[in-house]
């Protein structure tokens, strides 16, 4: 191992990338909290602070392992097969976040498949031998300190480790297609629709997490002398912590892929919360509306009483005016009436 390129550089790698990664837990932890909050199951709100408490650590370590790489050791040819402890850290670490993301979906399957520990107990027992493995390979790197003597001695643990972890993958994927396409009703429904979107889903984030896992495997077993692996390995519990959240964040955008063309929505289990925010969404509609109508008929009784006001204003002008004409038709009856009667008086 006096390639630095291929140690200390690989390190430098993959904690750069581990952080990039971290930062998308991090995005989705923070997502999580805005859609969710306190109205979520406990243990959903449990498993995502420990999932984010666990990654940050993890990177922690990391760059604590290129610290002592590059800057505490600097120039020291000896370094290079050097364990220090916070990388048999990162191991274990990788390892719990592990078995937290394939003990969520176990419980997703055990659902699904209807209470069946046929289908769950496999799962569950691969997935802990995979942590016992995790372990076992951190305590030996702390004791051994050097990467020569654990790839010799044993390095047949850390094998079966991500053996382990590649074939939970694997399995936990092809169950949970199983179990969804036996769901199908076989018609153009919009529930054959949300069930092909989560099956899409489920094969893209179990091919991320097997396939990274299964490059490591391979660069390890290919390539044992050197750190390409487990610059590789940095970044498999980004990943699984990154699956986990973002499942768990599609279940309201799932929930609104079950509206049709005509706005119906499928009866499901939701939320308090959910409903409470929908509420509260439509009473700010409804008092504009009623504000609106009521706007509507003050300005209609306002014309209505300045028409009724100009009628009886017209109405009381018309009035003087048939009086007067009335008194002039009396005034000239009576000047033709004297008229009428001087003419009759004969001459004395």
């Amino acid at each position: 191992m006096a390639n630095p390129s291929e140690t200390i550089g690989a390190i430098l790698i993959g904690a750069l990338v581990s952080a990039v990664l971290s930062g998308t837990v991090t995005t989705q932890a923070l997502i999580y909290f805005r859609l969710y909050g306190g109205d979520d199951y406990k243990r959903n709100t449990f498993m995502v602070s420990l999932l984010w408490g666990l990654d940050t650590l993890h990177s922690s370590m990391a760059f604590a392992s290129s610290w002592i790489y590059l800057i505490r050791h600097w120039g020291d040819s000896t370094i290079y097969d050097y364990i220090p402890w916070t990388i048999a850290l990162t191991v274990a670490l990788t390892a719990i976040v592990t078995l937290i993301t394939h003990c969520f979906f176990a419980h997703r399957i055990y659902i699904l498949s209807g209470f069946s520990w046929w289908l769950t107990a496999p799962i569950l027992v691969l997935a802990c031998g995979r942590l016992v493995a995790a372990f076992v390979s951190t305590s030996e790197m702390i004791t051994l300190h050097s990467y020569e003597a654990f790839v010799d001695r044993v390095g047949w643990v850390f094998t079966m480790g991500l053996s382990l972890s590649t074939a939970v993958d694997v399995l936990i994927t092809i169950t949970l297609i199983a179990l969804l396409q036996r769901s199908r009703t076989g018609f153009s429904t919009v529930t054959d629709h949300l069930i092909d979107v989560v099956t899409l889903y489920t094969v893209e984030t179990g091919l991320v997490t097997s396939i990274t896992t299964a490059v490591s495997l391979i660069c390890w077993l290919v390539m044992p002398r050197n750190l390409i692996f487990l610059a590789l390995h940095f970044s498999i519990s980004k990943l699984y912590a990154t699956s986990t959240l973002a499942t768990l964040n599609a279940r309201k955008s799932l929930r609104r892929r079950t509206r049709n063309a005509d706005d119906h929505i499928l009866p499901m289990i939701s939320s308090l919360h959910e409903a409470q925010s929908e509420t509260q969404q439509e009473r700010p509609d409804l008092l504009d509306a009623n504000l609106k109508s009521d706007h509507a008929v003050s300005a209609a009784r306002i014309r209505v009483a300045r028409v009724d006001l100009k009628r009886g204003k017209n109405h009381a002008d018309a009035e003087p005016e048939e009086s007067r004409e009335r008194e002039d038709g009396a005034g000239q009856h009576r000047n033709s009436r004297h008229s009428q009667e001087q003419e009759q008086i004969p001459p004395v």
